[in-house]
């Protein structure tokens, strides 16, 4: 079973490709699974907001598990993202996850609803119970307007509820607070571009990014660098920054797909209410992606 030392490194946010007449192209994540475990991923997740989750049918969800698991077989672990609001459906997509062979589940905190801390964790706790599969927490307040307290995130680490969590916040100090209350056994996960360089020094051992999907050896390249050398990490993080500004000009994954056609990696456009990137972003998509494509695009791998 999946623990927190596997929660180590890249693990690509990935997303979920359609063909023209808007089915799952289940041959280009395939291949987009083959892109990231090339490009040093540890492991994939798919079906977060990346992956355009409530855009999806649960035959659709489900599909795509199936497909990643086939092409993740002996490369790496296969996380699948659970971000139904409501517990029934929640529980059916975790089970149906895991029977298409998933390793552990991201769980949404969940929203709409609006608990308490007690009732989120009650809600957690079941999850797991009645699903019997890691569970790494998902914390993404700026979609979901709550937020799990560091003192709840500590005791579901504490009694081996969640193995880890991906960290989607940009408030640094609430991420170092709970890297410190947290013990070795549980694995803090970057979910935030722009930090992850810092959340690394801060404790975290991974990271589970959207903009892996275009270049995952710039990514996995910045884990090395933090090894050896923080600032290194630091400065190659930083110089990703037009490219970032760029991807998330926009509601993701519209413009993320679209610099996904711009390298040569057609994945399909964004289902509604998402649309392609606007003609002013993708010019700053093709004058950000010509920095780094000849770098650190598929053909140097």
């Amino acid at each position: 079973m999946l623990t927190s030392k596997d929660l180590i490194n890249l693990y690509p946010a990935l997303v979920t490709p359609f063909t023209d007449d808007d089915k799952v192209d289940t041959a280009a994540l395939t291949h987009l699974v083959g892109r990231m475990f090339d490009g040093g991923a540890q492991g994939v997740v798919p079906l977060g907001g990346t992956a355009e989750y409530t855009a999806l049918s649960p035959a659709e969800r489900r599909a795509v598990v199936e497909c990643t698991v086939a092409a993740s077989k002996g490369r790496g672990p296969v996380v699948a993202g659970v971000l139904s609001p409501g517990y029934a459906e929640a529980k059916a997509e975790g089970l149906a996850y895991k029977a298409a062979g998933a390793d552990a589940i991201m769980l949404l905190t969940p929203f709409y609803a609006m608990g308490d801390q007690p009732g989120i964790a009650a809600y957690i706790r079941r999850f797991r119970a009645e699903v019997d599969l890691p569970i790494v927490l998902y914390e993404i307040p700026a979609r979901t307007n709550i937020s799990l307290a560091p003192e709840t995130i500590a005791a579901l680490a504490e009694d081996g509820t969640a193995i880890g969590i991906k960290f989607s916040n940009y408030d640094v100090p609430r991420f170092a607070r709970i890297a410190g209350m947290v013990g070795d056994d549980f694995a803090m996960m970057s979910g935030e571009e722009p930090l992850v360089a810092t959340h690394i020094q801060l404790g975290a051992c991974g990271a589970v990014l959207a903009t892996a999907n275009l270049f995952p050896r710039y990514w996995s390249h910045l884990f090395e660098l933090a090894a050896k050398d923080s600032a290194a990490a630091i400065r190659h993080q930083l110089a990703f920054q037009p490219v970032l500004d760029a991807v998330f000009a926009e509601a993701n994954p519209g413009p993320l797909k679209g610099a996904m056609e711009i390298i040569g990696q057609p994945v399909g456009t964004a289902r509604l209410p998402l649309v392609p990137p606007s003609p002013q972003t993708e010019r700053l998509l093709r004058d950000a992606l010509s920095l780094f494509q000849p770098e650190w695009g598929d053909a140097q791998q």
